[in-house]
C-alpha cells in the first residue's frame, strides 16, 4: 500500500482485481477465443467443402465420351457432327462448358436454322437440339473451281448439296443464279414473297457486281439493282404491273424492265426487225 499526498491509501497497480472486473475479463478472453476456434471451424469446413464440390464436378459431372451426348431435331446432323462443329475434346467438366458459346459456334458451323444447348446434371450429359433448315430453292455460285451448284433455305442460306439428305428436293421451282453472301437477306425476302408477285417467279439472277434481277413468267426480265431499302416497294411494282401491264408489252415483246427507281419503271422494248429481214429469215 502507498499513500497519497492527502494522506489516503491507494491500491498498488500490481494487486487483486474487483471480482466483477476479474468476472468481465475472463468473459471476453473466451469470446476471444470462441470466435477465433469458430473462424477456423468456418475456414476448414469450407475448404473441405470446396475440395468435394471441386472433385464431384471435375470427375463426376463431366462428358467422357460422345454417349453423353443426345442430339434431337435433326434427320441430318448426329453427335459426330456436333462434336467436330463444336471442338469437343474428352474428358471434359460439365461446368466448363457454356450453352451460349456452343449454341452460337454450332450455327456458325452447321447447316441449321436453329440450336439449343442444355447441361443434363443427372445424368451428366450435354442435350442439343437442332432444326434442319429446309431447301427451298436451286442455287449455283461462282467457287474456287468454276460454278458450284447447291440450294437455299428460306433465309437465303446457302447449302451444300452434301448436306441434303437423299433424294431431298427444293420445295419450290425458283433458281437462285451467282449467289453471294452479301445478298442473303434480298434473296430471302423474295423468296418470302414470291406468291405475291402476280406471277410465278422463275430465277432470281445476282450479277457479278450484286445487282439483283428477278425473272417472272408474266413480265419476263426485272432489274432491281442493289439497293436494299428499295426492296418492299420494288416486289409491291412487280405486283401491280402483273396485272396491269398489256400482254402486248409482256414477256418477249420487252427486253426487261427496270426498276432500279420504282416510281419510274422503264420498259426496254425489243427492237422491231426490219421487214426485209423477217422475210428472208423466213425463207428455207
Amino acid at each position: 500500500m502507498v499513500r497519497s499526498k492527502d494522506g489516503n491509501r491507494v491500491r498498488g497497480s500490481s494487486g487483486p482485481l474487483p471480482p466483477g472486473v476479474e468476472r468481465r475479463r475472463r468473459l471476453r478472453e473466451e469470446r476471444r477465443r470462441e470466435r477465433l476456434i469458430q473462424s477456423w471451424r468456418i475456414l476448414l469446413y469450407g475448404g473441405v467443402s470446396t475440395g468435394l464440390i471441386w472433385v464431384l464436378l471435375s470427375t463426376g459431372w463431366s462428358l467422357r465420351s460422345q454417349q453423353q451426348l443426345t442430339v434431337r431435331g435433326s434427320d441430318r446432323l448426329g453427335t459426330d457432327a456436333v462434336v467436330k462443329a463444336a471442338g469437343l475434346r474428352f474428358p471434359r467438366p460439365l461446368i466448363t462448358l457454356e450453352p451460349g458459346r456452343l449454341e452460337r459456334r454450332l450455327l456458325a458451323e452447321l447447316p441449321v436454322e436453329s440450336v439449343s444447348v442444355q447441361r443434363r446434371l443427372v445424368p451428366p450429359g450435354l442435350e442439343v437440339k437442332l432444326k434442319d433448315r429446309q431447301p427451298i430453292a436451286a442455287a449455283s455460285r461462282m467457287g474456287a473451281r468454276g460454278v458450284e451448284q447447291g440450294m437455299v433455305d428460306r433465309q437465303g442460306h446457302w447449302m451444300p448439296l452434301t448436306v441434303a439428305r437423299q433424294g431431298e428436293a427444293p420445295s419450290s421451282a425458283v433458281r437462285v443464279e451467282g449467289w453471294i453472301p452479301s445478298r442473303r437477306r434480298m434473296i430471302a425476302t423474295v423468296l418470302e414473297q414470291r406468291d405475291q408477285l402476280g406471277s410465278p417467279l422463275q430465277v432470281i439472277k445476282i450479277a457479278p457486281d450484286g445487282d439483283l434481277s428477278l425473272r417472272t413468267q408474266t413480265l419476263g426480265l426485272v432489274r432491281l439493282g442493289s439497293n436494299e431499302r428499295l426492296l418492299d416497294q420494288q416486289l409491291l411494282t412487280i405486283a401491280l404491273l402483273s396485272s396491269s401491264l398489256p400482254e402486248t408489252l409482256r414477256g418477249k415483246a420487252s427486253s426487261g424492265i427496270d426498276l432500279s427507281d420504282p416510281s419510274k419503271p422503264e420498259l426496254q422494248l425489243q427492237p422491231k426487225q426490219p421487214q426485209a429481214a423477217k422475210q428472208q429469215t423466213s425463207k428455207p
